[in-house]
């Protein structure tokens, strides 16, 4: 055999071999991820349930595998986020946030305690539900009640009262479970198929009449308009207290 043919049949043999081996090559996926920190939760004396979302995680990730335990640490003393490392044998690194916005483990205390030293404990408001919700509920103060927590709650949870009320939920919340910017929006101004003022103005005259709101809408909106009386459909812009001006 000629000296070139037995080298490219080497070669050949060489990478033949190499192929299962790359084939064997394990991934982790999303849910390997979420379990990394909830062991790490776990071990660091803060277990979270399984209904707790971790993310952002896209359920078609493949990473290699970590040759050894990754690394996991928070982004700071305050966050809710955690910093994922993998030193190889690919580098990769993920900024998880643990949301714990519910669950039902998240630390709730009345006094203000003490801390190591006699120095008071670190404490957060946040508002919770006094009562199953469901979604579409405009948030008044008799629904709700104030909470403190030893666990920084981060910078998504509503922490007071006055922030709350008059938020529409825009998914359903249970008793105790601390509401985020993620569980509210702006309530409009008026809501479909309420009754509304329709006013017509002009050189002389002024015109008011009931109305049924056809949409939301909020102050500002051009809204579609029933007259109730007539029937009629009409649309005007949204003023303050439930008024529609109509031109």
């Amino acid at each position: 055999m000629k000296p070139a043919a037995t080298l490219s049949l080497f070669v050949t043999l060489v990478l033949a071999s190499a192929s299962p081996l790359r084939a064997e090559e394990t991934t982790w996926g999303a849910d390997t991820m979420r379990q990394l920190v909830r062991d790490y939760m776990a071990e660091a004396g803060k277990p979270v349930s399984d209904h707790v979302a971790i993310g952002p995680l896209d359920e078609r990730m493949k990473v290699a595998a970590c040759a050894s335990k990754p690394t996991i640490a928070p982004r700071s003393a305050y966050s809710t986020s955690l910093v994922v490392h993998c030193d190889g044998p690919q580098i990769w690194t993920f900024n998880l946030r643990v949301d714990v916005d519910g669950d039902a483990a998240l630390p709730v205390t009345t006094p203000v305690g003490k801390a190591a030293g006699g120095e008071a404990a670190q404490q957060w408001h946040v508002v919770v539900p006094r009562a199953s919700l469901p979604v579409g509920t405009i948030l008044q103060a008799s629904m709700l009640e104030e909470r403190v927590t030893n666990v920084a709650p981060g910078g998504s949870f509503i922490k007071s009262l006055d922030e709350a009320v008059g938020l529409r939920l825009t998914a359903a919340v249970i008793p105790g479970i601390a509401i985020t910017t993620r569980n509210v929006a702006r309530a409009p101004s008026v809501m479909k198929g309420e009754t509304v003022t329709l006013t017509a103005e002009g050189d002389g005259f002024s015109i008011a009449t009931p109305g049924r709101a056809e949409a939301d809408g909020y102050e500002g909106d051009l809204l579609t308009v029933r007259n109730i009386k007539s029937g009629v459909v009409l649309m005007g812009r949204l003023a303050a207290n439930g008024i529609v001006l109509v031109h």
